[in-house]
């Protein structure tokens, strides 16, 4: 499965408000969050700016990679079908 379309808005907002990674602002074009478990650092990510255009599939599977998901999980990250909850089970399945 390919990783479908989407705004950069939209994976900004999915990001922000499912996974709600610690934002650190290093005077750069774009946002880096760190994500925690169980107070260690598990993944790193570059954050869209909220620009409405279509993310190049290349940069989304690049986030996709970043937050340790496959390009169907992206997918249902961004759709609403996979939740924060369910997102950082999954990271302690993989033993992060």
């Amino acid at each position: 499965m390919k990783i479908k379309d989407f705004s950069e808005k939209d994976i900004r907002q999915s990001i922000k408000k499912k996974i709600k990674p610690r934002i650190i602002n290093k005077r750069s074009a774009h946002n880096k969050g760190y994500i925690y478990l169980k107070g260690k650092v598990v993944a790193k990510v570059k954050i869209p700016n909220e620009h409405p255009r279509i993310m190049k599939p290349s940069k989304s599977q690049y986030i996709a990679a970043s937050l340790r998901l496959t390009e169907e999980e992206f997918n249902a990250l961004i759709e609403c079908t996979l939740t924060g909850a369910m997102y950082y089970n999954k990271l302690s399945k993989l033993g992060l």
